[in-house]
């Protein structure tokens, strides 16, 4: 396997895209603070918070202090619409924030205050200037309360109404990643290191010369067929066997159901980050066995990185969709209009991309087979007129 020299891999592909990282709230914050302490020449990173003490003690350069008036500098004190009221209050910082960029990763902790108001308010105006957005979150642990976990429910289905794509990680499945009695500190530290990888990953692949490329499209697609969510496996592995050390990490473990979700998927973007000694076969492997693990058909875009100082070690991560929905349609999407619909965000056109002129199908009013019978309403919707319809969901194209 021939790899770019260190000099090329430091040079950026004159079509990547510009892309930006951003953590919200104390959760998202402090994730993006270990991060950058063993990731040399990273993308440019942004911190938003409510909490004006956070954002002096993190070393991320941007920053954004939302709701002076709302929040005081205090905080969100766990509510979140405190958060969302603090994020309608600086919505032009917001904005200017995200200006001038095709690609937004979102690291957010649910269950919070900040986190869970801000996180959509954010993804919503990112869309609406035309930026993909990616949101990387984590929901809170039983012992935490009911109150945080139904917080961070309800943040969840709003981001899903915002965001491009939503991978979530619950942090109760720690219990069945991590040995039992392991420290609550080392437990965060695998979180943190999870992400890290997948994002840092995720960039690399998008944006520099590698072994193995990633283009841009391939996110695209995965994203705009996903159904707004995503899943997340991870694997590491150490020593001569690493790579099958990382594949038995991912594909038995709890992140992706012991590989169920992957049966199910039918699009993946599998992210490979090794050392000087990444070989050929390895990567002739990981593909080999996702490819069995997956259902027949399914589309795999695997990328690979080499960094210098991971040598011996490799780290494997894949976004899976398990909800994919093949782009069927070539031409123009299609727009089903429908009274009750509550559409997501409009965004410009993206960099790249056409602005499709969308054809609309006056289908709300055809009922088919059911035309001449008298309709069966429930809650004032028509239960016989085809749910996409009635909801106004939009087929991919």
């Amino acid at each position: 396997m021939t790899t770019p020299s260190d000099s090329s891999r430091d040079i950026p592909r004159p079509t990547a895209p510009r892309m930006l990282v951003v953590g919200v709230g104390g959760g998202g914050i402090g994730i993006l603070n270990n991060a950058l302490a063993d990731w040399p020449d990273p993308p440019p990173v942004a911190a938003v918070n409510t909490d004006a003490r956070s954002l002096e003690e993190s070393p991320i350069p941007l920053r954004v202090a939302l709701g002076r008036n709302v929040a005081k500098g205090l905080g969100s004190g766990g509510d979140a619409e405190i958060g969302r009221l603090a994020a309608n209050e600086d919505l032009d910082a917001l904005r200017a924030l995200v200006a001038n960029q095709d690609l937004l990763i979102m690291v957010a902790g649910l269950g919070g205050g900040t986190g869970t108001g801000v996180a959509p308010v954010l993804a919503r105006i990112a869309r609406e200037e035309g930026l993909m957005v990616l949101a990387y979150v984590t929901t809170p642990f039983t012992f935490e309360g009911t109150r945080r976990q139904e917080q961070a429910q309800e943040g969840l289905a709003a981001l899903k109404q915002s965001a491009d794509a939503v991978i979530c990680m619950p942090n109760e499945r720690l219990h069945a990643l991590l040995p039992a009695g392991t420290p609550l500190r080392e437990a965060f530290a695998f979180v943190d290191r999870m992400m890290t990888a997948g994002i840092r990953g995720l960039w690399t692949l998008l944006t520099r010369n590698n072994s193995l490329n990633l283009d841009f499209s391939d996110l695209q697609s995965l994203v705009e067929n996903s159904g707004n969510e995503c899943s997340f496996g991870y694997g590491e592995g150490s020593g001569p066997d690493k790579a099958e050390q990382a594949l038995r990490s991912l594909l038995q473990g709890p992140m992706l159901e012991k590989g169920r979700i992957l049966v199910n998927s039918g699009a993946m973007i599998l992210s490979v980050i090794g050392g000087p000694d990444l070989s050929l076969s390895e990567l002739e492997m990981i593909h080999r066995r996702f490819e069995e693990a997956a259902r027949p058909g399914a589309r795999i875009a695997m990328g690979a990185a080499v960094f210098d100082e991971w040598s011996d070690r490799l780290a494997l991560t894949a976004l899976v969709a398990e909800h994919w929905i093949p782009p069927a349609l070539k031409a123009d999407a299609l727009v089903f209009p429908a009274e009750d619909a509550s559409p997501k965000a409009e965004r410009r056109p993206r960099r790249g991309r056409r602005d499709a002129r969308q054809a609309e199908l006056d289908l709300v009013s055809d009922r088919g087979r059911f035309q001449d019978v008298a309709p069966t309403i429930h809650e004032g919707a028509d239960l016989d007129i085809p749910t996409y319809i009635r909801r106004g969901i939009r087929i991919p194209s």
